[in-house]
């Protein structure tokens, strides 16, 4: 293996998808809390004994998930970036050796 690519692998490919796996996992847990927040927030609200105390504690840790609902995402899609990045390096890769083989034939040709 070329050690270009073994670096692009170890560096960016396999990272990057470790923090989309990780991130997805993360985001999947933390979207069903937001949405048995979301309707513990609407029991609550149409209850009678409910006091404006239990409301706002309930407001505010749904949008402690939503926080976090919304930084999983943004790692996730950080996630895919940096593989993205690495998968486009490894693609290139034979271009670049190409063209590098090409401009020392041209070399030697000329001389």
């Amino acid at each position: 293996m070329n050690i270009r690519k073994a670096i692009l692998l170890i560096t960016l490919v396999i990272p990057g998808l470790a923090v989309v796996g990780i991130s997805l996992y993360w985001f999947i847990l933390d979207y069903d809390a937001l949405g048995k927040a979301e309707n513990n927030i609407e029991r609550l609200a149409k209850s009678d004994k409910v006091s404006d105390r239990q409301l706002d504690y309930a407001y505010h840790r749904t949008l402690a998930h939503r926080i976090n609902v919304f930084a999983d995402g943004t790692w996730g899609l950080l996630g895919g970036v940096i593989t993205g990045l690495g998968i486009h390096g490894l693609a290139t890769l034979p271009e670049q050796n190409k063209s590098k083989e090409k401009s020392v034939s041209d070399l030697d040709k000329q001389t």
